[in-house]
């Protein structure tokens, strides 16, 4: 049997907490009155709030590509898709533990959107350079970003750490105060997983994202896969059992625990940018995103335990709480995680029936007809996008307790 990434994930998932062994459980009861308020807002406000890809400026979109020579051509749009997807797929390889500080005194003020935003200037250098191509580029084989861009296949392999520091830090907020600072932790293992993404684009999809996608034939697990295939870094998964020795042992095996949160964060983020308001024909409209899981982290557990709907053991809470770090891949850890996509799961499906509920009540067939293709919009992917948004501003105001911490390169 073909190996599905997805189903892997929500499986191994329930299994582990149901096993016995997980130190989180959920309050269906708590989830279950969450879902009825976010079904009740989106019946008020027409839709689920989330904000669309580029709402806040913080993502590279191609809109300031430029190239005279093929303005109007079917190529140019092709160009700016294959320069959206290297972002994408830079972006969600290095998009992990921003929290540690190289200074025993100072926080690390480093967030997500900072390095999307540093990423996004890094991308826009060459947008409007006048020349159409590079004198040794070759698009005979298909479509490749141009050498000028930044975030090539071939510089991504050639990158050094030092190089990547000295691309990234200027774009980065300066700090005003001592007790704060701005950096990218990990540079080192972050360099290494780009020049891993631009040698594997190179050695399996003849340079080209696009490539890539094509090869997935509009699917969302499939593309997960194929990421997975080609690019080890994205391998996030827990064997206890350690006998698993290779990547074609860890599909078949029944003892591991799959989570894949950049691998499927990835195909999502490529969704939203050329597929989910793409009019496009050439735009990703993969047909089975309901299959992508929730994304764990660490944002996400951290608002479902507010809400009551994830409750830890005593042990559990007093590390989160104390802020104390855990150990990446033990029984918390994957307790968390685990827990966190099975409420999602569980999530999705409450809200869809609080919406038909609320649909049942209403006796106008045109508001019926209306919360059906709300219910249709409701995922793993799109709770997973309002959960994420709606703790970053509650955490922000200080209106959340701690996130549960570890360094890992996986979230």
């Amino acid at each position: 049997m073909s190996f599905s990434p997805t189903d892997s994930v929500r499986k191994s998932c329930r299994e582990w907490l149901e096993g016995g062994e997980s130190s989180v459980s959920i309050n269906i009861s708590a989830l279950d009155k969450f879902s009825n308020e976010i079904a009740r807002s989106i019946h008020s406000n027409e839709s689920l709030q989330v904000a669309e890809w580029d709402a806040d400026g913080w993502h590279y979109t191609g809109k300031t590509y430029q190239r005279r020579q093929y303005q109007d051509d079917k190529l140019y749009e092709l160009m700016r898709m294959e320069r959206v997807g290297l972002y994408v797929l830079s972006m969600d390889a290095i998009n992990f533990c921003f929290w540690p500080s190289s200074s025993k005194t100072a926080k690390n003020g480093l967030e997500y959107e900072h390095l999307a935003i540093a990423l996004r200037k890094l991308a826009e250098l060459d947008d409007e350079n006048s020349m159409a191509f590079d004198q040794g580029d070759d698009f005979t084989n298909g479509i490749r970003a141009e050498s000028s861009y930044a975030l090539s296949p071939f510089n991504l392999k050639s990158l050094t750490t030092t190089k990547l520091q000295s691309l990234l830090q200027p774009h980065f907020p300066s700090s005003s105060t001592s007790s704060i600072v701005y950096e990218l932790p990990e540079i080192a293992e972050r360099c290494r997983l780009l020049n891993e993404l631009g040698k594997g684009l190179i050695d399996n999809h003849s340079g080209s994202v696009l490539n890539l996608i094509s090869k997935a034939d509009n699917s969302a697990d499939a593309l997960v896969g194929i990421i997975l295939d080609t690019f080890p870094g994205f391998r996030d998964y827990v064997d206890f059992t350690n006998k698993s020795n290779s990547w074609d042992e860890v599909k078949s095996s029944t003892s591991i625990i799959h989570f894949y949160k950049r691998a499927q964060i990835a195909v999502a983020d490529i969704w939203a940018a050329l597929g989910r308001c793409s009019t496009s024909s050439h735009g990703c409209h993969f047909t089975d995103m309901k299959l992508i899981t929730t994304f764990p982290d660490y944002r996400v557990p951290q608002i479902l335990r507010q809400v009551g709907g994830l409750q830890y053991t005593p042990h559990l809470a007093e590390k989160v709480d104390n802020q104390d770090e855990l150990v990446e891949g033990d029984v918390d850890e994957i307790s968390i995680r685990a827990a966190t996509v099975v409420a999602v799961e569980e999530m999705v499906e409450l809200v869809k029936k609080h919406l038909m509920d609320i649909a049942e009540l209403d006796a106008s067939e045109q508001s019926k007809k209306n919360m059906h293709k709300l219910k249709e919009d409701i995922s793993a992917v799109t709770i997973d996008w309002y959960l994420w948004q709606r703790g970053e501003k509650e955490d922000r105001k200080g209106l959340l307790d701690p996130h549960h911490r570890v360094r890992t390169a996986f979230y």
